[in-house]
């Protein structure tokens, strides 16, 4: 008994070796052995199963853990590694289960509560990721990716001081980890931190253009930047995180065309105000009309919107294999991504092709770096000739502007809260109903140099969060501008009140680099004139875009001096904002001004052509 004894201490021994110096093969070979025999007990169970893991034998390696657990269903390490397994399976209420369950044996298991963190993080339930992550950086103070974790956990709850502090640990930890400088840079943009913007910015020149490097695209879009940087970008991040395995689609011959539409945003959101309109308008004596839902969250706009689709399915919660499946027996002649890469987006899907003809439209205005989405819809203005080989997909231009709207949206006829009940009637109202990463220093400095030359004028920005209000005050002032003059919008409960806000002002004030697109086609279905400065990238010529097609190009400046300018102008000018007004007031009575049904059809003109 002794000298079996012996020899099994012998043989671990000599397989802890064999895997402490990667002798793989060798380890694997005396195991299967012991395995064979009948004679393997719980630790090298464990030990087999871990080969498998590397070689990415899953299915064995689950197969095997369960056996070690027989054996010994204390032992954390087993437990442990099987939930992570279930979790690599996206099997999470089975990854849960034996998490948890490890940490009833060993609380300071490292893996099982940063797994439980990301499920926790992945599910919404941000406090209880926070709980585990926390735990976890007790056992690993110095795992970067912990830290990060928390920081974009606290940014999701807007306790934006600790999300700061964390991402600045992140980067402390590793300066050149790609995910937390993008990330850090959005959230600096976010609450609009002027002292650090311009410092941090040159770390961002060229990012992720030779190679991937982390973040998303979308960030950058904040950026001045030219096409051809974004497409290389774009690319890079496509090629890492999204090229999958496809298969060739053959063109349907459906009796009617089957155009299917996929958006995180049937919600409240501003791209199920736009596109609702055509998803009604559509022919359906031609086209049958899909909607895909990536969402989980319903609201009441997702009642409305999902009773426009002749067919509607919800697979927030379906994998992407499993999502791709049922897109495909839906037989669809064009899927169109009404996302790209903003948050929520599933590219994974469309990587491995649903559709014979896949689209991207309205929501990102940039390149996918994709090369599975064939065409992006757009216009000749917002993307020139001159400019299209900077993008991946072909270019699809649509007469006119490429924006749509649904022109049956209504505004209310009282405003909540009027703040200029008190103001004299000769006060010259600036709006700014932008989301604060839009505001950076090269915008905002513009808006002060406008509020200071022209006497009883006011901005009227859209209020955004507590740390970016309190910093956009604190640079108006360093800009000695009477604070007085600047006002807050607080949210309104309702879309219809929201645009009748518009109705108070003189002009609306586009933003620089990323143009309010939303914001133009509203401020201006509301009657609102809106200068902007035309950019060279598509995200900063979307606005010049939608004036140029109601005949307003005199609203577009080509230089930031001009932009002041046109500014000064119409505020000294007001008989000239009133024949803007009264321009707009005449296309929008004369069913001129973003007309859905004359949209629509020029859109299924385009995909008709498509089908040829």
């Amino acid at each position: 008994m002794i000298d079996i004894l012996t020899v099994n201490c012998s043989m671990k021994k000599n397989i802890n070796e064999l895997i402490l110096n990667k002798e793989y093969e060798k380890a694997e070979k005396l195991l299967k052995n012991l395995y064979d025999k009948n004679e393997i007990d719980y630790l090298q169970l464990h030990q087999l199963a871990f080969l498998n893991i590397i070689r990415s034998n899953n299915k064995e390696a689950i197969n095997l853990l369960k056996k070690s657990i027989e054996k010994n269903p204390n032992y954390p390490n087993s437990l442990s590694d099987l939930g992570s397994l279930y979790l690599k399976e996206n099997q999470i209420s089975e990854a849960k289960k034996y998490l948890l369950k490890s940490l009833d044996f060993n609380k300071y298991l490292f893996s099982s509560l940063n797994n439980l963190g990301i499920i926790y993080k992945n599910q919404r339930e941000y406090k209880l990721a926070i709980k585990y992550f926390l735990n976890a950086l007790r056992v690993n103070p110095k795992n970067y990716l912990v830290v990060y974790n928390l920081a974009q956990l606290f940014d999701a709850l807007e306790d934006y001081n600790k999300a700061k502090d964390f991402y600045i640990k992140t980067l402390n930890l590793n300066p050149s980890y790609g995910n937390a400088i993008v990330a850090f840079y959005n959230l600096l943009l976010k609450t609009f931190e002027w002292r650090i913007i311009n410092k941090f910015e040159p770390r961002l020149k060229n990012f992720g253009v030779k190679f991937f490097q982390g973040g998303d695209p979308l960030t950058f879009l904040y950026l001045d930047e030219e096409n051809h940087v974004r497409k290389l970008r774009a690319i890079n991040f496509f090629n890492s995180n999204f090229r999958r395995d496809h298969i060739k689609l053959k063109s349907q011959n459906n009796k009617k065309l089957r155009i299917g539409y996929i958006s995180n945003n049937f919600v409240f959101h501003p791209v199920s105000f736009l596109i609702s309109g055509v998803i009604k308008k559509h022919n359906r004596k031609e086209f049958e009309i899909y909607g895909y839902s990536i969402n989980t969250k319903k609201d009441q706009i997702t009642n409305k919107i999902s009773n426009l689709f002749d067919v509607y399915r919800d697979i927030s919660v379906k994998s992407d294999d499993e999502a791709a499946n049922i897109i495909r027996s839906d037989k669809l002649d064009f899927i169109i991504d009404l996302m790209g890469y903003t948050a929520g987006s599933r590219m994974g899907i469309l990587s491995k092709k649903v559709a014979p003809i896949q689209i991207s439209y309205l929501a990102y205005p940039s390149t996918t770096g994709s090369d599975q989405i064939d065409y992006l819809l757009a216009d000749n203005h917002v993307i020139p000739e001159t400019e299209v080989d900077n993008f991946t997909e072909k270019i699809v231009s649509i007469p006119g502007t490429f924006m749509c709207f649904d022109d049956t949206t209504k505004i209310s006829d009282k405003v909540t809260k009027n703040y200029f009940n008190n103001f004299k009637q000769e006060s010259f109202i600036m709006v700014a109903f932008h989301r604060p990463q839009k505001l950076n220093l090269k915008t905002v400095s513009c808006w002060c140099d406008i509020l200071n030359s022209i006497e009883d004028s006011f901005l009227w920005i859209k209020k955004p969060n507590k740390y970016a209000m309190k910093n956009l005050l604190e640079f108006f002032e360093m800009r000695d501008i009477d604070l007085s003059k600047i006002i807050f919008a607080d949210r309104e409960p309702t879309y219809e009140k929201h645009l009748s806000r518009y109705i108070v002002g003189d002009l609306l004030l586009d933003t620089f680099n990323y143009n309010g697109h939303t914001t133009t086609i509203e401020a201006l279905w509301s009657g609102l004139p809106v200068i902007t400065l035309q950019g060279k990238n598509f995200a900063s010529r979307v606005s010049s875009s939608i004036l140029r097609s109601i005949g307003l190009e005199e609203l577009i400046a080509n230089t930031i001096d001009e932009y002041k300018q046109k500014v000064i102008f119409y505020s000294k000018n007001p008989s000239k904002i009133k024949a803007l007004k009264s321009k707009l007031f005449k296309l929008k009575s004369n069913g001129e001004l973003f007309n859905t049904e004359t949209f629509t059809k020029k859109l299924e003109d385009v995909l008709r052509e498509l089908k040829r």
